[in-house]
């Protein structure tokens, strides 16, 4: 086994055993019964509105990958299938590598260079961490912070400032890296410009048109779009328990985000964990929290699975 085959084995290693671990602390002195009347007696009508929001979200999501990359609303159901496609995988697998078949899946089925993809997705991910500090400073105005969350917070406003920073010198620089990256890899053995050029260029490219203020504005809408109905599925999930409370939806959202960044596969445990946590910050039952938990895990993580697996049965289907 190679370096990178260990590497993957070892964060296999550690998230099913904090997945194990997290499972065995939440079913460790649990009150069954009081779980199983919660669950039977939850409102799965608004539950289903979850769900909706959910599928929702897709689209703003699309929208605002298309508005990165520039492209027709022609391609937004090609787009939305490598999406959904990474997304089940960064989900499913504790390696993230979902992003990266994402960009290929772009590259290839919407003709999008793989550079300029993988820019784009960098981007977004930074809007979202941008997102992210925006909302935790939102819950200053509506619910104390625990001295964790607000650690984690400080560690992400020194990786924006970071990522803010080289993103601008990429937005300014970004033809002239190009240029210079192609003529140090036109020394090298041939090939190596045909291979790494194209995707520098169009990065560059991509990148350059991201810097158009209007392209920017769409971005950041849609981007609070996401996040907006992320927390409104949130809110819907807790008030089919009955708990009306826009600051534990708030809150629990960005804890559900900060905690994503973990290796565990599919969340199992950890996921769940969280909810227990949050929710208990707000006086909610440790049973009904974990019942609350339970059925947002499948809110959250079925309907992508069920749509990645739809749109990629009907891409094959259409190529065959």
């Amino acid at each position: 086994m190679g370096r990178s085959g260990r590497r993957q084995a070892i964060r296999w290693a550690v998230g099913l055993a904090v997945a194990a671990l997290s499972i065995v602390l939440l079913a460790h002195g649990l009150d069954w019964a009081a779980l199983r009347a919660a669950l039977v007696q939850a409102q799965y009508g608004r539950v289903l509105a979850g769900v909706l929001l959910v599928i929702a979200s897709f689209f703003a999501r699309t929208w605002r990958w298309r508005a990165l990359l520039g492209r027709p609303a022609g391609r937004t159901l090609t787009l939305m299938g490598a999406l959904l496609t990474g997304q089940a995988l960064n989900s499913l697998l504790p390696m993230r590598g979902g992003d990266v078949v994402r960009a290929a899946w772009a590259s290839d089925r919407a003709r999008i260079g793989l550079g300029e993809a993988l820019a784009s997705i960098a981007a977004e991910k930074a809007s979202d961490l941008l997102a992210l500090l925006g909302f935790t400073l939102a819950l200053f105005l509506v619910a104390p912070l625990p001295q964790w969350l607000l650690r984690s917070a400080g560690q992400a406003v020194l990786w924006l400032a970071l990522g803010t920073g080289l993103v601008g010198a990429a937005l300014c620089l970004g033809a002239s890296l190009a240029r210079g990256g192609e003529q140090f890899l036109a020394r090298l053995p041939a090939g190596w410009e045909r291979r790494v050029g194209a995707p520098l260029r169009q990065a560059a490219q991509g990148l350059r048109r991201l810097a158009q203020p209007r392209r920017l504005a769409a971005v950041l809408l849609w981007t609070l779009a996401t996040w907006g109905i992320g927390a409104a599925v949130n809110l819907a999930l807790l008030a089919a328990f009955g708990i009306y409370s826009p600051a534990a939806a708030l809150f629990l959202l960005v804890a559900l985000m900060l905690g994503n960044a973990a290796p565990v596969p599919a969340g199992l445990g950890l996921f769940e964990g969280i909810c227990v946590l949050s929710l208990a910050l707000f006086g909610v039952p440790r049973d009904r929290a974990l019942a609350v938990g339970l059925v947002l895990h499948a809110v959250v993580l079925g309907p992508p699975l069920v749509g990645a697996a739809l749109l990629a049965v009907g891409s094959a289907l259409k190529n065959a």
